[in-house]
């Protein structure tokens, strides 16, 4: 291998990654480096992981298209800095549907992702009642569930899609997901699932060691509900259901999401309309 350092490169995920792979890769003689996500790294942030990936021993990257935001963020240009006995080890970013068949990421008019308020997520039951003009008192009354078949078939399709994005990687993650709390958001998984990732990554640096999982949860700040029905179509146990989005500990009232999403549509319908045609066959799916 090149030097004795470690860069773990990739999205919201990579630095717990890099902090459960911290003391076990110590012991064996390897620094893990922490580095900015993809999504905030600047050009001089860009320059740093550069310098530091040229003496790297191991660049452990989630796949990140070339120019994906500035010149040089892409997996295989960081790839292509390494010295000669520098080892590119590869794990997908997690993301899967399942326990929120109704989740999405929502874009504008001009192909930008626009945040939700509160939750940063979108649901598509939202979208639907701000295309219907639904106030919120009317919304919740109509807010339907999903139904058992719809919740099956997005979430396998989900995980299809999930299965051909990791099939090229050294380390999967697919088969770690049919569980209420495998993940708090669409992309956001537990440290149970991060721990599973962060010990394959180990297995195939041919280090035999344990990850040891802290309590608090890296990424569980935002936690979205888990619906009843959701639940019983999976057929998880009926206690794993969360009714409501729990955000920094406080547990957040659908109505005061609701509220706050359509304001954000009556000021954004383009937001309204990109996402009926970018989510186009899942809305068919669950019936929307």
């Amino acid at each position: 291998m090149g030097g004795d350092t470690v860069v773990v490169w990739g999205n919201c995920q990579a630095e717990p990654i890099a902090l459960l792979l911290r003391a076990p890769l110590a012991r064996h003689g390897l620094n893990v480096v922490v580095v900015p996500p993809v999504f905030l790294v600047d050009e001089a942030g860009l320059d740093a992981v550069h310098n530091e990936v040229r003496a790297s021993a191991v660049l452990i990257s989630q796949p990140v298209r070339d120019e994906y935001r500035i010149p040089g963020c892409g997996t295989s240009q960081l790839a292509e800095l390494l010295p000669p006995s520098g080892r590119l080890v590869t794990f997908p970013s997690t993301f899967h549907i399942g326990a929120f068949p109704y989740m999405v990421n929502a874009h504008g008019g001009d192909g930008e992702r626009v945040p939700a308020p509160l939750t940063d997520y979108h649901d598509l039951r939202a979208l639907v009642a701000a295309e219907r003009g639904l106030d919120v008192e009317r919304a919740l009354s109509w807010w339907p569930a999903p139904p058992t078949e719809a919740v099956r078939a997005v979430a396998a399709d989900s995980i299809a899609r999930l299965r051909e994005r990791e099939a090229s990687l050294d380390v999967t993650v697919s088969s770690q997901l049919d569980s209420p709390t495998a993940l708090w958001t669409l992309d956001h998984p537990s440290n149970v699932v991060l721990a599973a990732i962060a010990g394959a990554l180990l297995g195939v640096l041919s280090i035999d060691e344990a990850i040891e999982v802290p309590s608090r949860e890296f990424l569980g700040a935002r936690r979205a509900p888990v619906e009843a029905a959701v639940v019983t179509a999976h057929g998880w146990p009926a206690q794993a259901a969360a009714p409501v989005w729990r955000i920094d500990t406080r547990e957040v009232p659908a109505a005061e999401v609701l509220a706050a999403h359509l304001a954000l549509y009556r000021d954004r319908p383009d937001v309204v309309a990109d996402t009926r045609s970018r989510y186009a066959e899942r809305l068919d799916v669950l019936e929307l």
